[in-house]
């Protein structure tokens, strides 16, 4: 029995993906759940898992050639067929179809078209391609400074188009005034916020939260030794997203084509700023998670968006987004609506500010948050009170451990 692998859809926006390089060749065994390729979607390269034990019989789409979602792009012998049977010699793979829509006979590819060796095709972010074509340098001569070797924009920039030239460090020089094409990523974000600017009806509440206690709690946990790895404010303040969002399950919802849909779980995205862009990882099920539990899957899914690369579903499924700036010295901002979300919460930076407790004056570590809601679903005083759960949460923080 053949299984035949398609393009998956990757990410909620995804139309088409295309096969940067295969990591196993025709012939090759592999197991469920192996890397077979990378994909390179509208939002960041992907890795393509094995849907099962096999052998990989042919490849319909060779590297640097695009699919629609759906489309079979490689075969997939079963383990028991490719046991019992004897290889057959290896055929070469073709050109996908660019039908939106794939049926037994768009799949039918018209040419055959050569696959280049994986050696050939170092890793390397989109971007970082993108510049390397524009410089006229050649991958193959530049050394990856990412995650796991992977080449980055700014590995480009200290290469020249002659191999021969000695590499010094130095930054990217700014593009010279004119026409600069957008990446696929920075195309799908400009469409995206401008449809949802145009549709949804955004309206904003802002609030701001003392948060010296989260603060001498992220401290105390760290001096604890009970936890293997840091918690951060990031991941204190996802959990009491999380904790409101399950009282306010309004905010959770989503805009359905004139109707409101009400979602089970609670998988929050982090808006996430890459080389080129934002990419928006979910963690997923938060509502069924510790604070300990968060912060490890949270960082996980921090080095993967660094690294630019995703397995599986990890781009899909969000139901609510935080975008934080705390690391900058940004007081409050808002931010555009995911769509179809209900709600996204844009996150300062904490700063001692003067405050008045019991008639005097005090200073304290506040941080405001801007809370941008879809006014279809949500009202101003859903959108207040669900703000006032997460400060008294973020105020009483000792309730996020217990969670």
């Amino acid at each position: 029995m053949s299984i035949d692998i398609t393009m998956p859809k990757l990410t909620d926006t995804m139309e088409e993906g295309t096969i940067v390089r295969w990591l196993k060749q025709i012939g090759e065994r592999v197991s469920a759940g192996e890397i077979l390729a990378e994909v390179e979607t509208d939002k960041a390269d992907m890795e393509l898992e094995a849907p099962s034990d096999g052998v990989l019989r042919e490849i319909k789409v060779g590297e640097g050639d695009a699919a629609p979602v759906g489309a079979v792009i490689a075969v997939l012998a079963a383990a028991a067929q490719a046991t019992s049977g004897t290889r057959t010699e290896t055929p070469k793979p073709a050109a996908a179809p660019k039908a939106s829509a794939p049926t037994e006979s768009t799949l039918v590819a018209p040419a055959a078209t050569p696959v280049k060796s994986a050696s050939r095709l170092p890793a390397a972010t989109p971007l970082a391609r993108r510049v390397a074509q524009q410089a006229n340098v050649e991958l193959g001569e530049v050394t990856g400074s990412g995650q796991r070797g992977r080449v980055t924009k700014r590995d480009i920039g200290i290469v020249t188009p002659a191999a021969s030239v000695a590499r010094t460090p130095t930054s990217v020089a700014p593009p010279a005034a004119g026409r600069v094409e957008l990446s696929k990523m920075r195309q799908t974000i400009a469409h995206r916020m401008a449809d949802a600017m145009r549709e949804i009806p955004h309206f904003y509440t802002t609030a701001e939260v003392d948060m010296g206690d989260a603060v001498r709690l992220r401290a105390s946990l760290e001096l604890s030794g009970v936890v293997s790895q840091p918690v951060t404010v990031t991941h204190i303040l996802i959990k009491a997203v999380a904790l409101a969002l399950r009282r306010h399950p309004r905010v959770n919802a989503a805009w359905a084509d004139g109707a409101v849909l009400f979602n089970e779980a609670i998988n929050i995205g982090i808006a996430t700023a890459v080389e080129d862009g934002l990419l928006v990882p979910v963690l997923k099920n938060c509502e069924r998670l510790s604070l300990v539990e968060i912060a490890a899957a949270a960082r996980s899914l921090n080095d993967k968006a660094r690294g630019g690369r995703f397995v599986s579903d990890e781009m899909l499924g969000g139901t609510f987004t935080i975008s934080n700036m705390g690391m900058l010295d940004i007081d409050e901002f808002t931010a555009i609506i995911n769509p179809p979300q209900a709600a996204i919460l844009a996150v300062g930076a904490i700063k001692e500010r003067a405050v008045v407790r019991s008639g005097r004056l005090a200073v304290a570590q506040t941080m405001r948050v801007t809370l941008s809601c879809d006014h279809r679903i949500l009202n101003g005083v859903e959108s207040a009170r669900f703000l006032e759960e997460l400060k008294r949460l973020l105020e009483n923080p000792v309730a996020l451990v217990m969670a």
